[in-house]
């Protein structure tokens, strides 16, 4: 019997879940090890991370890739301890030797995944920064690529510095660093359209201290490998914003054709 993602806890070993691979991304730890992480959600959209040790990447790494649906048997799970968190779950799954993963037919729960947190949240200081967030916008100001260190332009150097607004106006400063500054860089000069949408997923709130415009407020930035970018993505979640968009901007010029 498939149990749900909230109920896990270290109890036990002989659990079997049932969840989508929101994301997944290759980690070295300061000792150089490698690992494979993971962001898992069940069909209530129960959250949980996961990793994959260096001995069972080559068995498992192959099976399963972002948007599978899967099934786990038999993992440890370990309370989780660091500053920056992808979900709530206060413990993480740890894959073992017996542990057993199948991919399953996709299912038809969570076409919307995307949980993003108000930019008014953000600016103002009310969210705890332990936990990364979501964030949908457009981009107002694409910024300009560099490098920390000019003579050596390489995506580990790579920084990128870009804005983006929501509906109401609000902007917030976002931050993409290495893989993900070249990543935006190259999708924003091929996108197309009026409005250029930004997905950010899985990053981190920071108070700035460099820029002197936003010295002293919240910016948004990506955090090691786990963050995710995409711009114009095609998602539900997309063609909502854009409707809210068209519709404010509908209704902003019947009231100015009604004052005239």
């Amino acid at each position: 019997m498939d149990e749900d993602v909230s109920d896990l806890s270290p109890i036990k070993l002989c659990w079997s879940i049932q969840v989508k691979v929101l994301n997944k991304w290759r980690e070295r730890s300061a000792r150089g090890r490698r690992s494979v992480r993971m962001v898992l959600a069940d069909e209530r959209d129960h959250r949980t991370e996961a990793k994959i040790k260096y001995k069972d990447i080559f068995r498992l790494d192959s099976k399963f890739k972002d948007g599978d649906w899967v099934v786990i048997h038999h993992f440890l799970l370990k309370t989780v301890t660091e500053d920056r968190r992808t979900t709530r779950h206060d413990y993480r799954i740890v894959f073992l030797e017996t542990t057993i993963l199948n991919k399953i037919s996709p299912k038809d729960a969570l076409e919307h995944t995307l949980s993003d947190v108000s930019f008014p949240k953000v600016l103002g200081d009310t969210l705890d920064k332990t936990y990364l967030i979501s964030l949908i916008g457009f981009v107002v100001d694409p910024g300009e690529l560099h490098y920390f260190d000019p003579s050596r332009q390489t995506y580990d150097f790579a920084v990128l510095v870009f804005d983006i607004q929501d509906h109401d106006d609000n902007v917030i400063q976002c931050i993409a660093i290495g893989s993900f500054a070249e990543q935006f860089h190259d999708e924003w000069r091929r996108a197309r359209g009026e409005r250029i949408v930004c997905v950010l997923q899985w990053w981190g709130i920071h108070r700035s201290s460099a820029d002197y415009t936003m010295k002293g407020k919240n910016v948004v930035q990506t955090v090691g490998k786990c963050s995710r970018l995409d711009i114009n993505p095609d998602i539900p979640e997309v063609e909502e914003f854009l409707e809210i968009l068209a519709a404010e901007e509908a209704n902003e010029a019947g009231s100015t054709a009604s004052e005239d």
